[in-house]
């Protein structure tokens, strides 16, 4: 998501000529002639993406936004339809990431439910939102 931090960059401009209601719009033409995507929103970002990832020694921005770049390629071809496809893809994303936590809940709980996944998972949020020390992490003194 960091990728698309350039369009924070137009949204000023972009609110101030055509409201804050062509946000939901499915085009990204302000009529200023501006760019509202950057380059690294196209294949050209290769360019500086791909030498970051290799003077670092590592892969994984250039994986991110590879498929950065492959969705903004998926949602052009389909830009009629893009709001009901993206609600798909989220939907989509967000299942298999819960399938996915329910999954290795079951193997570490294996009586365990949905519900109490649900809870575990309610849990677990509301022990990382409070800034406090999780209990089931190990103290200084057994490392």
């Amino acid at each position: 998501m960091v990728i698309d931090a350039d369009h924070l960059f137009a949204l000023p401009r972009y609110v101030s000529d055509n409201g804050a209601a062509a946000i939901l719009s499915p085009t990204w033409d302000d009529g200023s002639g501006l760019p509202w995507k950057s380059s690294f929103h196209y294949p050209e970002g290769a360019f500086v993406v791909g030498y970051l990832a290799i003077g670092w020694r590592f892969l994984i921005p250039l994986v991110f936004w590879g498929s950065h770049v492959a969705i903004d390629e998926f949602q052009l071809a389909t830009i009629e339809y893009s709001a009901i496809v993206e609600s798909v893809f989220l939907c989509s994303v967000v299942g298999t990431v819960v399938a996915l936590g329910y999954k290795r809940y079951l193997e570490a709980e294996p009586d365990g439910d949905f519900r109490m996944f649900l809870n575990h998972v309610k849990d677990w949020l509301r022990k990382s939102l409070s800034g406090r020390p999780s209990r089931e992490s190990p103290s200084q003194d057994t490392i």
